[in-house]
């Protein structure tokens, strides 16, 4: 996409042009809900950034004293059984499920692209081995087989659990992408620009990386929007079921958890229900922003 310019009338006026990403913000910005969306996740995502560095706890304070209290004064949000402030693990929480739909999200741009690119620019026998690799894994059935892997790396250290996660999802999460990916690519590459690059005798790294996938990027950009949300989901019902992020580290799946436990669901509800609320804000707000990036980076819309 060309960047704004000038064009100079017949009558010699000067216009300036609007450049195809300004007019994708601007239907972006049109769309009252999309923006909704955008402005609520953007405030989700500075309150776990700032709300636990200001309340000062540590994930690993205990004060069994205080244990399963409810909101008050010290405790906007009451307490655990281990006496943890419940508002600090709602937030801590929330910084590591986002994180983990970030990373997840990255992994699978960035499979989804490298395999769709190189697979739709050499066609043949390069793109025949690739799309059977892509298809056998995308026909294996994602719920079952995350819970699968997830189940075989309990000996990962904690530390390092939110990453297994991330690379888990992301590494069965890229076939939809690169397959759109390849599409689009089968198509650029007869276009003149491409033409161009074979007779200035561009590398074919050159090819895919610089000049075929950022003509896709806003289909990437969409897609990644998408993957985040559901990759946040299939990290809290991971943790839900105690094959995601182990207690102490909180995340809102492993916070959701405690309401098996028959007296937490019905006398401490307040352990459990704001960690739903703010992942069913997150993943809405986040399907809402990818929905209006979707209409507004639209190739047909942009003209």
């Amino acid at each position: 996409m060309s960047k704004k310019e000038e064009v100079v009338l017949e009558t010699g006026e000067k216009i300036e042009s609007i450049g195809p990403w300004r007019i994708a913000w601007r239907k972006f910005c049109q769309n009252k809900v999309a923006v909704a969306g955008l402005v609520i996740f953007v405030l989700i995502v500075i309150s776990v950034i700032v709300v636990p560095m200001v309340l000062g706890y540590s994930i690993e304070d205990l004060d069994l004293t205080n244990a399963n209290q409810a909101p008050n004064a010290e405790h906007l949000l009451g307490t655990d059984d281990q006496g943890r402030d419940c508002l600090y693990r709602l937030f801590m929480g929330g910084r590591i499920s986002i994180m983990v739909g970030l990373i997840a999200a990255l992994i699978t741009v960035l499979l989804g692209c490298v395999i769709g690119g190189i697979s739709g620019y050499y066609g043949g026998k390069v793109d025949n081995a690739l799309m059977r690799f892509c298809e056998i894994v995308y026909s294996l059935p994602f719920t079952p087989m995350i819970i699968a892997v997830a189940a075989t790396m309990l000996w990962v250290p904690q530390q390092q659990k939110m990453y297994a996660v991330s690379l888990i999802i992301g590494a069965l999460s890229w076939p939809g992408l690169a397959r759109l990916v390849r599409g689009q690519i089968l198509a650029l590459r007869e276009q003149e620009f491409m033409q161009a690059c074979e007779a200035l005798g561009f590398s074919d790294f050159s090819k895919i990386f610089k000049h075929l996938l950022p003509n896709v990027i806003s289909l990437v950009i969409v897609n990644a929007t998408l993957q985040m949300a559901g990759a946040i989901l299939t990290e809290a019902g991971l943790s839900f079921l105690g094959m995601g992020v182990q207690i102490p580290t909180p995340s809102w799946g492993n916070l959701m958890n405690l309401a098996r436990n028959s007296q937490v669901f019905r006398q401490f509800p307040w352990q459990w229900i704001p960690s739903g609320i703010m992942c069913l804000l997150t993943v809405v707000s986040i399907n809402l922003v990818g929905e209006g990036l979707r209409d507004a980076l639209d190739p047909k819309e942009i003209q």
